[in-house]
């Protein structure tokens, strides 16, 4: 047996990793800024994963949180914001590479990935959980991509999985329109929803995360999450399903921004198209790899365009909620040219 002894909560050190009983353990340990990924947690759990993949001492990997709060509310992207705007944009898409390798692997990873999200789980949150084999959701549960509010677009490979949601008495029946719900005005959504809509596989109670993760630790998590799965309440997202697809399957932008002003009114215009085509690519692909590829070159053109350094201004840094968009609506956008980055694509860094 492996064990490499993680250090204590109150540490720098943002990833605790230890293996123990056939479990490679990671904890994301940023907890006052709840769990928000920097470039470092990225490099330090693409590290971890990359030395767990062909270890025989690591039967299964295991990712909890040290916030009771929070999961994880997303990337650090204040960070990508003033490394753009002091002119280190191809640092900042590094980045972005790091962290889309990061999901690529999860998503492909050869072994059990056991994540468990308490609490808060938005944008890069979800990349390092949606991908994963066993994803295990609680009755405070809080999922977004709210990505179109700061000027940035729905990333992290959820132009795979976003058109791929489905309804649980229609498995196998994709719902674009849902998928376009969700991201274009970043909704909320709970645990019991996730499991519906197929972006989690398990309902545990909140009170009992804590004996979840080390049953999986003793047991397995094949064993542990048998014991812990609770029925979850009915989903309030297939409740409104007919009324969502309604809206949001027309077949233009313009015409859902229509139907759903209420849902869009304040999003980035730009950002809106972003996502919209976007998806519309992420739909007909063939791989996650590729979407993330795709996400990496769109992600490079984002971040030096105005809407981006405003949305986050506006939402995170002066907190004013009053940013001051580029376009004034998605008929002023040039879709033509979104779609012309969206061509080509970025390799992701081994």
């Amino acid at each position: 047996m492996t064990h490499t002894a993680a250090p204590p909560a109150d540490t720098d050190q943002h990833v605790l990793a230890e293996v123990r009983n056939g479990t490679g353990h990671l904890v994301l340990n940023r907890p006052r800024q709840l769990n928000a990924l920097t470039a470092q947690m990225y490099r330090d759990l693409k590290a971890a994963l990359d030395a767990w993949k062909d270890d025989d001492a690591v039967r299964h990997v295991l990712v909890t949180s040290a916030s009771a709060k929070a999961w994880c509310a997303g990337g650090d992207i204040r960070q990508v914001r003033d490394a753009v705007r002091d002119g280190q944009v191809e640092a900042a898409t590094q980045v972005f590479a790091v962290e889309y390798a990061l999901d690529c692997l999860i998503a492909d990873y050869p072994k059990p990935y056991v994540a468990l999200m308490n609490g808060i789980c938005m944008g890069g949150g979800m990349g390092i959980s949606v991908h994963g084999s066993h994803r295990v959701v609680g009755g405070s549960t809080l999922m977004a991509m709210p990505e179109t509010k700061i000027g940035f677009f729905t990333d992290i490979g959820a132009s795979w999985f976003l058109p791929r949601v489905s309804r649980p008495d229609r498995r196998g029946e994709p719902s674009l329109a849902v998928g376009r719900w969700l991201a274009l005005g970043g909704q909320r959504i709970s645990g019991a929803d996730a499991v519906a809509l197929g972006l989690a596989d398990v309902l545990v109670a909140d009170e009992d995360f804590p004996d979840l993760a080390a049953a999986v630790v003793e047991e397995g998590p094949a064993e542990a999450l048998a014991r812990f799965a609770r029925e979850p309440e009915p989903s309030p997202v297939v409740a409104r399903w007919e009324q969502i697809e309604d809206r949001y399957g027309a077949p233009t932008l313009q015409e859902i921004v229509a139907a759903a002003p209420e849902d869009l009114t304040g999003m980035s215009p730009s950002s809106l198209v972003r996502t919209f085509e976007l998806l519309e690519r992420g739909a007909a692909d063939d791989s996650v790899r590729s979407c993330l590829e795709r996400e990496l070159r769109l992600a490079a053109d984002t971040i030096a365009r105005p809407d981006f350094a405003e949305g986050v201004r506006a939402v995170l840094v002066d907190k004013d909620n009053a940013p001051v968009w580029e376009h004034a609506s998605v008929a002023d956008v040039d879709a033509d040219a979104v779609r012309a980055v969206l061509d080509e694509k970025l390799p992701l860094p081994l």
